[in-house]
């Protein structure tokens, strides 16, 4: 018979296991206390490492198919195909960020510039007021204000000069952190990369021989699982890409023909945009549908300012633009995703936001973009480990019904022993 879910030795591995995370974390809190900076430096070091070997990784899913594809059907050498694909994928995301600061930067002028054209000399005055408070409470925030105050008081002294510049010298240091570790995670990005493209057999085997003989094997089939999991995920997303691409680049096409100054480059560049942004799950969609609004919305801006008698054609577009997008997140979540992601990988939508908070929480931007394959892969793993259970208690209950039954006799009294033997 199987053991019952509450038997009493259950609960004494539950309760050993929940008293050994709780003094754990109770231990890692006061360690945290005692040498807050050098932990905070050990995991600075461990992101700084982490951080582009886990985008490598999962880029590695999507430049291997091209290389692969170059390494068969053109009969590339291996190295070559690699280095061929790393450097087109290279190309290709520096020109989507090429086009995607362009259109920024040119439509945050063309708006700056119309809303000038719009406003009085009364707004424009509140707006710089505004501009100036904020500033000031920046410069308070960071004690930079206090200083040039007392400077401004009590006369300039060294004492004074030496505070503002290492306060400024503080400030610097901090924007100059931040740029080299994003330099860092582009520059090792490509070559870890590269290694998990070469060698990425060689790599995880080493890896799985870390683990104790006793687990190897399961420490190989997880990976063969999670491999198997990335790689159906970003096989759905090229396809979900791809089918959001061919939908807005038809219907905002078909709706540049009726919208002046709206052209075709532009429907190109937004249905590309919107494609690219599905990658980042349920807040993505919105984030593509902000470039063809806010560029509908300069148009608007420009023709109210110099075209007389203007009839917001613009703003009719926008509303369309809305329904076209509703209508593809309808037909997305009712029909494509179910049958291209859902087929794929089975994460219920809860499962999703929850690994969006925590995995941004704890990676940022590329904790948001990566959150589905890590939860898939998660998964797996909890499949793998009641499959290994389930197997385990089908062995036990099969050799409980194959041990032989013995029949239990009981033991003949005196008296019947006696009876008997008068009767023979």
């Amino acid at each position: 018979m199987n053991k019952s879910f509450l038997s009493k030795e259950k609960l004494v591995t539950y309760l050993l296991i929940v008293s050994i995370i709780t003094i754990t974390l109770i231990g890692l809190y006061f360690l945290g206390m005692i040498s807050s900076n050098i932990l905070t430096r050990l995991f600075g070091a461990i992101s700084a490492v982490l951080v582009p070997f886990v985008i490598a990784f999962f880029l590695s899913f999507i430049v291997g198919s091209i290389a692969t594809w170059f390494e068969q059907k053109l009969k590339m050498n291996k190295t070559l195909s690699i280095i061929l694909s790393i450097l087109l994928g290279i190309i290709f995301i520096l020109g989507i960020l090429f086009v995607s600061i362009l259109f920024i930067i040119t439509q945050l002028n063309t708006i700056v510039t119309s809303l000038i054209n719009l406003i009085d000399d009364q707004s424009i005055e509140a707006l710089l007021l505004e501009l100036s408070d904020m500033f000031g409470n920046y410069l308070s925030s960071n004690n930079i204000s206090a200083i040039i105050e007392e400077i401004t008081q009590n006369g300039i002294s060294i004492e004074k000069i030496f505070a503002l510049i290492g306060t400024a010298i503080v400030a610097l240091t901090g924007i100059a952190s931040s740029i080299i570790s994003i330099i860092v995670v582009l520059a090792l990005t490509p070559v870890f990369m590269y290694y998990l493209l070469k060698e990425k057999t060689l790599i995880f085997t080493s890896i799985s021989k870390i683990a104790p003989k006793s687990i190897r094997g399961h420490v190989v089939e997880l990976g063969k699982r999670s491999d198997l999991v990335i790689r159906r995920y970003f096989k759905g997303q090229g396809m979900m890409m791809i089918i959001i691409f061919i939908y807005f680049a038809i219907t905002l096409g078909i709706l540049s023909i009726f919208i002046d100054g709206f052209s075709i480059q532009h429907v190109l560049v937004f249905a590309t945009l919107m494609g690219l942004f599905n990658l980042i799950p349920y807040l993505g969609a919105w984030l593509g549908l902000m470039a063809p609004i806010v560029f509908l919305l300069t148009l608007h801006l420009e023709h109210q300012a110099s075209v007389p008698g203007y009839d917001n054609i613009y703003i009719v577009a926008i509303i369309i633009v809305l329904a076209i997008h509703f209508v593809e997140q309808g037909l997305e979540m009712s029909v494509i995703q179910p049958n291209v992601i859902g087929k794929q990988v089975h994460i219920h939508p809860l499962a999703v936001l929850s690994s969006l908070i925590f995995f941004g929480g704890v990676f940022g931007f590329v904790g948001v973009l990566l959150a589905v394959p890590l939860a898939g892969t998660i998964r797996a793993f909890i499949e793998y480990f009641g499959e290994i259970d389930a197997k385990r208690k089908a062995e036990e209950d099969s050799k409980e019904l194959n041990e032989p039954k013995t029949e239990v006799t009981k033991p003949r009294s005196a008296a019947k022993t006696k009876k008997a033997a008068v009767n023979k």
